[in-house]
């Protein structure tokens, strides 16, 4: 092998190595910032705690009928938990609920079940916001006949302190 086809070979080898490590070097950039992921939840109020699950990709309501049948009653409400998937700390600024096909948007300020408002969410933690399902329904109804919105049902939004909104993917059919 002459020196030329060894120098070519250090210099392809050369070029892959920068290529992965810049490659890394942004994975690592992308990954060190927090990522919220919002989730619906949909349960209900005993007391000082909230007995809830999450709602179902078709829009089902976490079954209350099992906790009801077990002697729990209370406050049915819906509400967002925020999970924290990065690596850096994330600032939620507000909750809201919104109407899925509509415009309006309802932001809890004293019927909110939760932390107070902004939260530091650590990495790696999850909170949840939680109001009166009653408000929902008023929300899907009132957007539906006055708005005339076509409304499927409610989802929930975090507003972060960046201005980024991180909403549900899920509705609550109503």
């Amino acid at each position: 092998m002459n020196t030329e086809a060894v120098a070519l070979l250090i210099s392809a080898i050369s070029l892959a190595l920068a290529g992965v490590s810049l490659g890394w070097q942004i994975a690592q950039w992308l990954l060190s910032a927090g990522r919220p992921k919002a989730t619906l939840m949909h349960g209900m109020l005993q007391g000082g705690n909230a007995l809830v699950g999450p709602v179902t990709k078709t829009g089902k309501p976490f079954g209350l009928e099992g906790l009801v049948k077990q002697g729990f009653g209370g406050q049915e409400v819906i509400g967002v938990q925020v999970t924290n998937h990065g690596r850096a700390a994330v600032t939620i600024e507000s909750v809201s609920l919104c109407p899925r096909g509509g415009t309006m948007r309802f932001v809890p300020v004293d019927q909110r079940i939760g932390p107070d408002l902004p939260y530091l969410l650590e990495p790696g933690t999850n909170q949840g916001w939680y109001v009166p399902i009653d408000v929902g329904i008023l929300l899907a109804q009132t957007s539906r006949e006055a708005a005339r919105e076509s409304v499927t049902g409610v989802y929930m939004v975090a507003k972060l302190a960046t201005g980024r909104e991180v909403s549900t993917p899920t509705t609550l059919r109503m």
